[in-house]
């Protein structure tokens, strides 16, 4: 007899027979990046975006089931690892390969706690000792107007007198001082958004090793 190999057509299709977009395909040699905390709200954003532009993104969540996560499995070029800040090699796991790194912080001048503050520092300890290293650690920090609002507050920064703003970045002293010494540089990356009723603006505000603040109206390359 002559065997002919045919998928009954009320059965699932196996991943391996499964028509692939032509836009859903990544390119294997753009940018890879990592993320970590991506599993919070603003972290699933960061990841969204950086994907959007064509990045491939490993997010590191420490949670696997919650809903952030599930979304962003679907994203494009998006990779998923579970990861605890206080374990190195799971870490290590996550930033293997990367370029580059972003973590979201609470605040743009300090770290809301200790405890963010110590995650930090083991995540740029990752970064120092990833193979390859990662050189470029971004700590990233959404604004949003609205929320700011209920606290009759217009942005966490605050101005002088004449408006000029001067951040310091005092309480991000410490792990300035390690990137230094474990030759990772921080850039430190504000995106405030301007939350109105009929439309959503977004100013970012970002400061790198020269303590120079360039300001644009959004994520760029």
């Amino acid at each position: 007899g002559t065997l002919t190999e045919e998928w009954d057509t009320y059965l699932p299709r196996p991943p391996s027979m499964k028509d692939i977009n032509e836009a859903d395909r990544v390119d294997e040699n753009a940018e890879k990046v990592a993320v970590f905390n991506a599993n919070t709200h603003e972290g699933s954003t960061m990841v969204r975006v950086l994907s959007e532009k064509g990045l491939r993104v490993v997010a590191a969540v420490r949670v696997f089931t919650s809903r952030n996560t599930k979304s962003l499995i679907k994203l494009k070029g998006v990779t998923v690892k579970v990861a605890d800040w206080s374990d190195e090699a799971s870490l290590l796991k996550v930033a293997a390969g990367c370029s580059r790194a972003f973590l979201v912080t609470n605040y743009w001048e300090k770290f809301d706690s200790k405890i963010e503050e110590q995650m930090a520092t083991n995540i740029l300890r990752a970064c120092a000792n990833a193979t390859p290293p990662i050189k470029h650690l971004v700590l990233s920090t959404f604004e949003d107007t609205k929320e700011l609002k209920l606290r009759n507050r217009k942005s966490q920064l605050v101005p002088t007198i004449d408006g000029k703003i001067y951040p310091r970045f005092e309480g991000m002293a410490n792990i300035g001082k390690q990137a230094k010494e474990w030759k990772v540089q921080i850039t430190h990356m504000m995106t405030s958004y301007l939350d109105e009723d009929d439309q959503k603006k977004s100013l970012i505000l970002i400061r790198g090793d020269t303590g120079r603040i360039v300001v644009q109206p959004h994520v760029q390359e």
